[in-house]
């Protein structure tokens, strides 16, 4: 016999005070012919018995009561709690003991009636914690609701039966979802992706037929700079577990074979639904391994020098003895979101989100309603300014999920992401032919040197994405052999100066005669002592210069013209050796090198203003030859 008959047959035992009145014999009669369907496992017949009863004297409670346990039991909670609060009405509250009070609390808010809900835990004393609390949070969260300006993608994207887990890259132009054709067993899960041109999404199609296979792949996160996928596949591919993590990167526009992220990142159990963070170092995802807090908890793991390391769990208190799952991190590398049935909700998964502050992750909070609501919210993106957001939204029938669509949300709220980001892209080319070119770009927090990451762009097209948060200053250093490195300065002090741009770097083969000004080096005012910040950008250098071990070059030291022309000579030459000292410092062969002060004799710019005289105070870095 399985647990859900049983306890029909243990709830039909019971029976509810108030039943001793004279009540319609034929009810009476049709509801112990429903009883004894039940026992013969006949419950069709007992649910058409039951409604005849019920025709036959709507005021005879026990038959709601039998009817109600049938349709709670087998799943069917809109039917279960109609039938409940119908008895509700019939027998006096103090007549409906605390048990029956409390699974009626429970159907309500599965169903999303928070206000029949909440009317009946109040005649439970001891009721569970959690769902009491869901309850309140949920009448408190529907009637504080903001408008919540919502569309669904077009056709184009949402052509299938379902189509959930959306990733964007940081410039929203390219979408890669999770699709399947029937919500069915068999149906095969694939990952399709869609490209926006003209403000048009063009028709979803496979992501690649290296990735895609007879069997279940899904649940991916791609890079801000749309170069590096990490997907979920589950059977069918070389693997640890029941579902492992792979990668794949993109060349042109084509994806490399996947290979399998190996022991250090998957396990012999789940291991799903990654989020990899814009710099592609830290890597969010969900699994079920031993170690944890609950069932599926999120875990993290850092990428080295030497790969990625042992996931770590991100303990409390993001995961909770409960499930979590599907961590989306925020471009900004401090805001992440994820759904938990752990916290007070308004059923089923809600989606959350958890701040880090000092490296500690702030009590997660839920995003309200209407973003959440009854069904299960799983796999938000939010973009890059945090101002707008995509998942899929559920559809139900008889409390099954019928169909999924992704949509776009305005986020309701200003707050919700306090550093924003932005980005920039163009591409890298050969400054005399005009040909893409594949270069390694460091980008680095000028104020945390620890705040450093590199990406590469694309060798066939030379496309490239640099993410950039509120708050922060950036030097971006490019290099490829052979080719005259570019230096280039970012600042994104305030929300204001967040604003995406498209900049094309020409990079130059090396040739005696060619100059550029060093942007992220930095001295005291009146010095010639290094900035710290300046350290960045002159490591770089020395890697460079390990790469063409042919050039030799003169560091030249400038200045504005305020002053007198013996002093600005006399600081600019300083300054000059500084450089020249400290790459000696790290190395470089003191016959590769010269440094010379010019004082005031070369400006760039004007120097009776003030951004000018900036300008004009500068290193350079000028090839002598390269033979």
């Amino acid at each position: 016999m399985t647990p859900r008959i049983l306890f029909v047959f243990c709830f039909f035992l019971i029976t509810a005070v108030g039943y001793s009145q004279p009540y319609n014999k034929r009810a009476v009669k049709l509801t112990e012919k429903a009883e004894e369907a039940a026992k013969s496992r006949d419950f069709e017949e007992a649910k058409t018995l039951l409604k005849k009863a019920i025709g036959a004297d709507p005021l005879y409670p026990k038959a709601y009561r039998r009817l109600a346990t049938i349709y709670s039991v087998y799943l069917q909670p809109d039917s279960a709690a109609y039938y409940y609060n119908l008895l509700t009405e019939m027998i006096p509250a103090d007549q409906i003991d605390e048990r029956l009070w409390d699974r009626i609390a429970g159907l309500n808010f599965e169903v999303g009636d928070y206000h029949k809900a909440q009317q009946a835990i109040s005649h439970v004393s001891d009721p569970n914690p959690l769902l009491a609390q869901s309850i309140a949070f949920s009448v408190k969260s529907v009637q504080e609701a903001r408008p919540l300006e919502i569309q669904e993608l077009p056709p184009a994207i949402n052509a299938y039966q379902l189509q959930y887990f959306p990733v964007l890259t940081v410039d929203e132009r390219t979408i890669i979802y999770t699709k399947r054709d029937a919500n069915n067993p068999s149906s095969d899960e694939d990952m399709v992706v869609s490209v926006r041109i003209n403000d048009e999404w063009i028709p979803s199609q496979s992501i690649s037929r290296e990735i895609n296979s007879p069997f279940n792949e899904g649940a991916c996160t791609i890079s801000a700079d749309g170069s590096t996928l990490i997907f979920a596949s589950c059977e069918g591919r070389s693997s640890f577990g029941s579902c492992d993590l792979y990668v794949t990167y993109r060349q042109g526009n084509k994806w490399t074979k996947p290979e399998n992220l190996g022991s250090g990142i998957n396990s012999r159990y789940w291991d799903s639904q990654p989020s990899l963070s814009a710099d592609g170092r830290v890597l969010y995802f969900a699994s079920n391994r031993p170690g944890g807090v609950g069932k599926r908890d999120i875990w993290s793991s850092q990428l080295t020098e030497t790969g990625w390391s042992e996931p770590v769990n991100l303990g409390k208190p993001i995961n909770t003895p409960f499930d979590e799952t599907t961590p989306f991190i925020h471009v900004n590398n401090d805001l992440l979101f994820f759904s938990t049935q752990g916290y007070p909700g308004l059923g089923g998964f809600d989606l959350f989100f958890s701040e880090k502050t000092n490296g500690q992750w702030s009590l997660p909070t839920n995003l309200g309603y209407p973003i959440n609501t009854v069904n299960d919210e799983l796999s938000l993106f939010i973009n890059a300014s945090g101002t707008f957001g995509y998942y899929a939204i559920e559809k139900t029938e008889s409390g099954v999920t019928s169909t999924t669509n992704i949509v776009k949300f305005k986020v309701p709220f200003d707050s919700l992401v306090k550093k924003k980001a932005s980005y920039v892209t163009g591409r890298v080319q050969d400054g005399i032919t005009g040909k893409p070119l594949g270069a390694r770009m460091r980008m680095s927090n000028l104020n945390d040197t620890t705040d450093t990451y590199w990406v590469n762009s694309d060798s066939i097209s030379g496309r490239y994405f640099l993410v950039l948060t509120e708050g922060n200053e950036y030097g971006v250093f490019i290099r490829k052999k052979d080719y005259l490195f570019e230096d280039l300065k970012f600042e994104a002090q305030s929300s204001t100066a967040l604003r995406p741009d498209t900049l094309d770097i020409l990079l130059h083969p090396i040739e005696a005669g060619a100059s550029l000004t060093l942007e992220n080096i930095y001295f005291e005012f009146n010095e010639h002592l290094l900035n710290p910040k300046s350290r960045s950008e002159l490591n770089e250098i020395v890697e460079y210069l390990k790469l063409n071990k042919s050039l030799t070059f003169e560091i030249q030291g400038h200045t504005d013209t305020v002053g007198t022309e013996s002093y600005n000579l006399a600081l600019s030459e300083k300054r000059a050796r500084t450089v020249y000292n400290y790459l000696l410092s790290k190395g470089v062969d003191e016959s590769r090198m010269f440094s010379k002060g010019y004082g005031g004799s070369q400006p760039i710019a004007d120097n009776s203003t003030e951004n000018g005289r900036d300008l004009n105070r500068r290193i350079t870095f000028r090839v002598i030859s390269n033979k």
